[in-house]
């Protein structure tokens, strides 16, 4: 063989492997990357519920012992057995019950109810609270529900051991944190000429946690009588019955007149459209160490609201609007923005 076949002969073969694809590395770093797996999408989410209570006053306690929540969707029977039951458990994880004087958790305090329970996220139509053990009636028992004021213990019915709180929903969020509000000041009424007290689901509200802000503030108490009706009467340092700022919803509120506490399913009278229900309300408290009055909302949800302030709510029905004066004297109200997590100040001072 001369030296060139020698050469050429060689070369070929080398060119005929390479377009042949020998080796195999060249195709296989050509091959497109697979796009990475995604995880599923959650269908559960881990929910705690604490309770809370906004001030009330005339009373010393406010005892009610729950034992579940049940969540229901649009399509659940009306029967109790329908829906999911979320029941309050013990530290074994059996269930139980728990009784909760309200008013020990007020002023930002909550209590833990149901901690870290698995639910399945979804829009529900219907969240209820319920109780245990209270009476029906004026004349039932007030071992598990009672309320104590001047006169002594008394009988606190709820509706059915039910408490109806409308819609609520789990969202995607891994953890998630709720407030049951009671606004006693709307929920609660004194029924059979003070003999007992009702607990109704008007005035309660399930607040998110994680959104939740606060306000607080000092009210001037020149402003305590300078209102243009009703407020040259006469009121106690410790409870200033009578001595009202309400918070609404701007949202909803438009040019709507400023309302006092109603709950128009039950009035008796018929209430005008043009009537902004208060999201909450809160009597003044006296601190004898500074010598001053003031209010609070805790647990609001962030967003934009109205404070007003009115010297004159002592006649304020927690069922029927009574047309009071709000704000009294006339310019005591402000716009606040509620933040996530934060408290905000907003003082009556002039």
């Amino acid at each position: 063989m001369t030296t060139l076949n020698k050469t050429i002969i060689p070369l070929l073969a080398s060119i005929i492997l390479s377009s042949c694809g020998g080796g195999g590395s060249s195709e296989s770093s050509s091959m497109p990357t697979p796009p990475p797996t995604q995880p599923p999408a959650p269908t559960s989410a881990l929910v705690s519920f604490s309770v809370s209570d906004a001030p009330v006053d005339g009373v010393i306690s406010v005892n009610v012992t729950f034992d579940s929540i049940t969540l229901k969707n649009s399509d659940d029977n009306n029967d109790d057995d329908s829906g999911i039951n979320i029941p309050i458990v013990d530290s074994e994880g059996n269930a139980t019950t728990m009784t909760i004087n309200l008013m020990d958790f007020q002023d930002g305090e909550s209590q833990l109810m149901i901690n870290h329970t698995e639910i399945a996220i979804d829009d529900y139509s219907s969240f209820i609270l319920n109780t245990s053990g209270c009476p029906q009636n004026q004349n039932g028992s007030i071992e598990f529900c009672w309320v104590e004021d001047g006169e002594g213990k008394k009988t606190l019915k709820t509706p059915s051991n039910k408490l109806k709180l409308g819609e609520f929903s789990v969202s995607t969020q891994a953890e998630q944190s709720y407030t049951i509000e009671f606004n006693l000041r709307s929920s609660m009424t004194s029924t059979a000429n003070g003999a007992s007290y009702n607990l109704k689901p008007h005035g309660v509200r399930i607040v998110n946690a994680d959104t939740a802000g606060s306000v607080v503030g000092l009210v001037n108490v020149a402003l305590l009588s300078a209102g243009e009706e009703g407020c040259e009467t006469a009121f106690l340092a410790e409870t200033d019955h009578g001595k009202v700022v309400y918070l609404y919803e701007n949202e909803t509120l438009g040019e709507n007149i400023l309302g006092d506490e109603f709950d128009r399913e039950n009035a008796v009278n018929a209430v005008p459209e043009n009537i902004a229900a208060p999201y909450a309300s809160d009597t003044l408290t006296f601190n004898s160490d500074t010598q001053t009055y003031h209010y609070g909302f805790s647990h609001v949800e962030q967003g934009s609201y109205t404070v007003a302030f009115s010297c004159s709510a002592v006649a304020d029905d927690p069922i029927e609007y009574d047309s009071l004066m709000i704000p009294n004297p006339p310019l005591q109200r402000h716009t606040i923005e509620i933040l996530s997590g934060e408290e905000i100040i907003q003082d009556f001072i002039e």
